[in-house]
């Protein structure tokens, strides 16, 4: 059954009058008499009675109202929940992220998205870089914040500006005295490191400054999954070790946060999405990190 046919009945039973109903649905009076005359036809009755001066519902009109009603209510919200999946205005984002990446620009980007869009579901993945690549690989996941460098090639991605890390040490320790710490000062220090799995960059980073700026292998005590736990195990004295410049605002009372001297190990954040298979609610979270966060650049 046509649904302007459908519409156009209901809007001239709820007004009862052909001009107002036409001015209502945009249509002139003689198109809006040959739907409803159409309508009759297939429904095989008459719905309305009309004279010049005078409309009203038949008996059959009125039964048949309230389908109508709802039958154009529900093609409008179909129709309205089509054309919003379409724009990426409504459906589903899953969305990968790493433990890092909520200390810098998850949480902005993640709000920022669903105040633009809250008919979108937000699923978020909270996994490591391989884990995350894997899912965009498997389309498990649309997009994700991660840590570059990337083991496959099928991705692009948008760079967000990298972070510098600090020196977490014990209040106890007399390098806490210093402003700035020179690497060769780490040594026979006892260091408190992630394990290379988790992060595998970062990890060679950190041993190759020890190694090339200090001129030692480090003395490694503990592996830390966490940054977070890594600054719990410095306030415990159990070692120093290095974890994101913004964690800085974990006032921990028994930490000292010091930059390095020279140049420092650091974190690479990336929007990364596979090449070609990007959905278009996937896009809109791709175009509001391109327009609105800010320092980012276009990667591979």
């Amino acid at each position: 059954m046509d649904y302007r046919a459908l519409e156009c009945f209901v809007i001239t039973a709820e007004e009862l009058h052909f001009r107002r109903a036409s001015a209502r649905l945009n249509l002139t009076q003689p198109s809006l008499s040959a739907r409803i005359k159409a309508l009759e036809k297939e429904v095989g009755t008459q719905l309305l009675e009309r004279t010049r001066r005078h409309v009203a519902l038949t008996p059959a009109g009125r039964a048949f109202l309230d389908s109508a009603r709802s039958a154009v209510a529900n093609t409008t919200e179909a129709l309205r929940s089509a054309r919003m999946a379409a724009s990426g205005e409504a459906g589903r984002l899953r969305f990968g992220f790493t433990g890092l990446s909520t200390f810098g620009d998850m949480p902005d980007l993640v709000q920022r998205f669903r105040s633009r869009f809250p008919a979108v579901e937000v699923e978020l993945v909270h996994a490591d870089t391989a884990k995350l690549e894997t899912g965009l690989l498997t389309e498990e996941i649309d997009v994700a914040l991660l840590h570059p460098p990337l083991e496959h090639d099928q991705f692009s991605r948008l760079d967000f500006p990298p972070e510098d890390l600090v020196l977490a040490l014990p209040m106890s320790n007399e390098l806490g005295r210093l402003e700035a710490i020179r690497m060769p000062l780490l040594s026979g220090q006892p260091l408190l490191l992630p394990p290379r799995r988790a992060g595998p960059h970062l990890y060679d980073q950190i041993i190759h400054l020890c190694r090339t700026e200090g001129g030692f292998s480090p003395w490694v005590v503990q592996e830390v999954a966490t940054m977070t736990t890594l600054i719990g195990l410095a306030a415990a004295g159990l070692g120093c070790g290095f974890v994101l410049r913004s964690l800085d605002i974990i006032k921990h009372p028994g930490v000292a946060y010091r930059p390095l001297a020279s140049k420092a190990p650091r974190v690479d954040t990336s929007l990364v999405w596979r090449k070609g298979r990007l959905s278009k609610v996937a896009s809109n979270l791709v175009q509001i990190a391109r327009v609105e966060m800010p320092h980012h650049r276009n990667g591979p």
